[in-house]
């Protein structure tokens, strides 16, 4: 249990140090400049429109035509200096500023690429008209530690469904599961994600940039792209020579336990575009704790590692990735009810029927997961305009979930499920012209899922194969500077072949065969420098999956009985989106605000039935059926600069959803959550760069929006949380040292979210806090355009 009065002491020493660093940032006298040319090394002429950025304070200016550059305003201090030129090689130097100076920079200029790698125009927008957002490296940083919901929960519009403590899948504009589909490393993570009570199989961190689409993506992406897209952009390979990477460690409070990471990349000396880069990482924590009593057997580990080569050059490029990840976690023991009169007692009282002591142990009900994922791309560049992308992915999912059994069976899976995917893509980016260019793309999935024998109990879901393949074509069509379109269209045929036994104990191979075509239309308009209007209209389709097909018995991670109907078709979903993302008052106010319109036919629910009793206890039943729904909401993200250093910031979502078919409103969406933030930003305190603090507050409201007489139990109260973070670095000649402290539900509040399926039993997480370290050396990557 955690006590509020140390939390207190957190949150005054948290307030007291921002104090301190804004006093303490008065009067840096910072009226430094340095200047100079940048310079062809081989005939000493000037090359012009070059980019000197520095990395470290986020400044940067453009060469003039005669090469000349100069950055006024500087402060004292050491500082790493990048200068890139189009067909050069790429240049860091670190220099020591204390008065004015005057420097050149060198780059080495390659005549031969530059001719084949003639910028004609930038490449349009991936997701033109859509609502989409990214988490970038930095911020990565501030969730180390977390899992893939976690991270992208601050996002307007994006929530978490969760069982408990330690599993969470992401919820983007109310929907989950198979609607939202997962890109990791370019490739459609296939890892079980029906079950609401599993996590994506990933670690967040093998990526320094997370990318979610907020809309119907289904044209580019196909199924289960309905309800939007989380794309794990991979980290690209360094080009030149040299050995850097970083080392990470955290401490969590809540759990009483961490984890640590460690990452080396480097070039290949004598081969020019040749880049490596291994990873590692690992995360162990306790029994979970909320504000009044220890989350019983919510203990996790998890380990993973990845390893990547590649080649880039003017031709194009090839890559192989390889990645591995495993975890073990409990499930709340006082989820597993052992009869309906303990159940309507749990329900009811408001307080677990079983608290043990904290420990480390991980006993049944359990789970266990080891995800692997092998990736091999190759980008060929056809001509100057035109590239061919074939990419090809290989999956194995093995999954075992355990309950508390009888006869010392605790130890044999109750679920033991092991899935093998193949993907292939080929995608042809092509210019019909300044005003036409597009891509065309081919993609197939081919699957198999097997019940590995010796659980004792009949399959939760039976043996599959299936096989998909799409066709689609997305051109683009500038207009100018301040206007372009898009316009797509996909068919995609999906093949089910199923084996499983009958109610009559009789071997049955039913068969399904579904073809769904996509349509998208989209653009974005550029109204001012900065103030942009992105909309969209696209239909989208999902076939059904096998679970909600032939779903039959108790989902063990869920502790719910689940049961599918093998006449359901696929949903078909047509959805308008809004964006409208600017600046105002002159910079100091940014605004982004996404209004959504979504219907869905034949939308598959897992909708309450009632309460069964089984020889493993009392459990809720769930029934997976059809209806017709529309979803429709605003997600709302604005950030003022109050004063210098000192910004606000604010964060809105609300959805509604109604069941067309039965009038009522939609069984479990995420309720109004409004989230306001003072940050305080420098990018320099003494030895210290890049030094933020932040407190936040988020208010979540109860969800009165429900079915009348249908859950087992009224929605929660709503609940407010307080936050807060502080984020400073070190640099320490070519290296740099980060450090992070952040603090959630400071004030230990107890409190239940509608959007957690084991609510009935237990409350969520009390205060927690983090304590995480990154020390970066050597090389740098090659930065992102």
């Amino acid at each position: 249990m955690l006590s509020v009065g140390p939390v207190l002491k957190y949150v005054l020493t948290l307030l007291i140090l921002g104090s301190v660093v804004a006093v303490h940032a008065q009067g840096s006298p910072c009226d430094l400049m340095i200047s100079g040319e940048v310079i062809d090394d081989h005939d000493r002429t000037p090359l012009s429109f070059a980019e000197i950025f520095m990395p470290e304070l986020e400044r940067g200016t453009i060469s003039d035509e005669q090469g000349r550059f100069s950055l006024p305003g500087l402060c004292p201090g050491s500082y790493l200096f990048r200068v890139t030129h189009l067909g050069c090689e790429p240049v860091e130097r670190r220099i020591v500023l204390n008065k004015d100076l005057v420097v050149d920079f060198r780059l080495e200029h390659h005549h031969e690429e530059l001719r084949e790698l003639e910028v004609i125009r930038s490449r349009p927008d991936e997701n033109v008209g859509q609502a989409h957002s990214e988490v970038d490296a930095a911020e990565l940083e501030t969730h180390t530690g977390r899992s893939l919901a976690e991270v992208i929960s601050n996002i307007s519009g994006v929530t978490v469904l969760s069982s408990g403590p330690t599993i969470g899948k992401p919820v983007i504009h109310g929907l989950s599961g198979n609607r939202v589909l997962i890109l990791n490393q370019g490739i459609r993570q296939e890892d079980q994600q029906w079950g609401t009570d599993h996590a994506p199989n990933l670690d967040p961190f093998t990526s320094d940039r997370i990318t979610i689409v907020k809309g119907a993506a289904s044209v580019q992406y196909g199924a289960d792209a309905i309800g939007g897209v989380v794309i794990t952009e991979p980290v690209e390979l360094p080009r030149g020579p040299g050995v850097g990477g970083e080392i990470r460690t955290v401490g969590i409070l809540n759990g009483r336990g961490g984890g640590a990471s460690g990452m080396l990349h480097g070039g290949v000396g004598g081969l020019r575009g040749v880049g490596w880069r291994i990873q590692g990482s690992a995360r162990q924590l306790g029994d979970a704790a909320s504000p009044d009593y220890i989350l019983s057997n919510t203990g996790l580990r998890e380990a993973g590692g990845s390893a990547s080569v590649g080649v880039n050059r003017h031709w194009g490029s090839a890559s192989l990735y390889y990645s591995w990840f495993g975890r073990e976690l409990g499930v709340v023991r006082a989820a597993h009810i052992g009869n309906l009169t303990d159940l309507q007692n749990a329900i009811s009282s408001g307080v677990p029927w079983y608290v043990a002591p904290f420990g480390y142990q991980i006993e049944p009900p359990r789970q266990a997961v080891q995800h692997h994922l092998f990736k091999a791309e190759t980008r060929y560049r056809i001509s100057d305009r035109n590239m061919l992308l074939l990419t090809y992915g290989y999956q194995a999912d093995d999954r075992q979930e355990y309950d508390n059994r009888r006869g010392g069976r605790s130890e044999r899976p109750s679920l033991d499920l092991f899935l093998v995917s193949h993907t292939a893509d080929v995608v042809l980016n092509h210019w019909l012209g300044p005003h036409v260019h597009g891509k065309l793309g081919v993609s197939g999935v081919e699957q198999a899922n097997f019940n590995i024998p010796g659980t004792g109990i009949r399959p939760l879901i039976p043996n599959y194969a299936e096989r998909s393949g799409g066709i689609f074509l997305l051109e683009h069509f500038p207009f100018g500077e301040r206007l372009e379109l898009e316009a797509g269209a996909r068919l995609e045929a999906t093949e089910l072949r199923v084996g499983r036994y009958d109610q009559n104990n009789v071997f049955v191979t039913p068969e399904h065969d579904f073809v769904n075509h996509a349509l998208s239309v989209g653009g974005n308009w550029s109204l001012r420098d900065s103030l942009f209007l992105r909309a969209n209209i696209s239909s989208a389709f999902r076939p059904p999956h096998v679970s909600e097909l032939y779903s039959e018995g108790l989902h063990h991670g869920s502790a719910a009985i689940e049961l599918g109907d093998d006449a359901l078709p696929s949903e078909r979903s047509m959805k308008a989106t809004l964006d409208l993302d600017g600046n105002w008052c002159k910079g100091r106010l940014r605004t982004a605000i996404t209004l959504y319109h979504d219907r869905i036919a034949d939308f598959i629910m897992l909708r309450p039935d009632g309460v069964q009793l089984t020889i493993r206890g009392a459990f809720p039943v769930f029934r997976y059926v059809a209806t017709e729904v529309r979803l429709q909401g605003v997600d709302l993200m604005a950030e003022y600069r109050i004063s210098g250093p000192l910004s606000w910031r604010v964060r809105y979502s609300m959805v509604r959803g109604r069941d067309l078919s039965a009038n009522e409103w939609l069984f479990q969406l995420p309720s109004d959550r409004l989230e306001n933030s003072l940050v305080l930003a420098r990018e320099r305190i003494g030895v210290w760069r890049k030094l933020e603090f932040s407190i936040t507050s988020q208010v979540v409201a109860r969800q009165v929006r429900i079915p009348l007489d249908l859950d087992f139990m009224d929605p929660p109260p709503g609940y407010h949380l307080l936050g807060a973070s502080i984020t400073m670095a070190l640099p320490l000649g070519n290296n740099e040292l980060r450090i992070g402290i952040s603090g959630t539900n400071l004030l230990d509040q107890a409190y239940r979210d509608y959007m957690d399926r084991f609510r009935y039993y237990i409350d969520a997480r009390g205060m927690d806090l983090s304590l995480w370290v990154r020390y970066a050396f050597g090389a740098h990557r090659t930065p992102r355009n």
